[in-house]
């Protein structure tokens, strides 16, 4: 479930970068698996259009999309086991949009939104058996 999940979220990407685009491996580890992936325009320009960080076992640690070489759309970090650790959207460098964090087990930790970089609205804090612990307001 968790690959068929993986490939769903990544979909899009892989689709949005065929042509145009060219791959980087901008750091391994020692035994050469690839640790830090960057991918480029082909064109003059040579814009960062997207990274993807791994873990030493080669399963993706974070994801997350550039526009104009800042952080843009939304980026995704996941724990050893595989599981989701927080996402949330960007735009032109800095957090604007939803934000979820989850703990280790899977169940949100929090969610809220940011403008412009700044928490807004009504954030929720749960405990790690999802009981709601908090609201906040921004």
């Amino acid at each position: 479930m968790k690959k068929l999940l993986f490939i769903f979220l990544l979909l899009p990407a892989f689709i949005s970068c065929g042509p145009g685009t060219v791959k980087v491996v901008e750091e391994t580890y020692p035994d050469g698996k690839e640790k830090l992936v960057v991918y480029y325009t082909d064109n003059d320009a040579h814009e960062k259009v997207r990274e993807e960080v791994f873990y030493p076992n080669g399963d993706l640690q974070r994801y997350g999309e550039f526009k104009n070489n800042q952080a843009h759309g939304i980026w995704r970090v996941w724990y050893k086991n595989g599981n989701i650790w927080s996402e949330g959207e960007f735009k032109d460098g800095e957090a604007d949009g939803f934000r979820k964090v989850y703990y280790e087990n899977a169940q949100l930790r929090y969610r809220g939104f940011f403008t412009k970089g700044q928490k807004s609205g009504t954030w929720e804090f749960y405990d790690e058996n999802g009981k709601l612990q908090k609201k906040a307001e921004y």
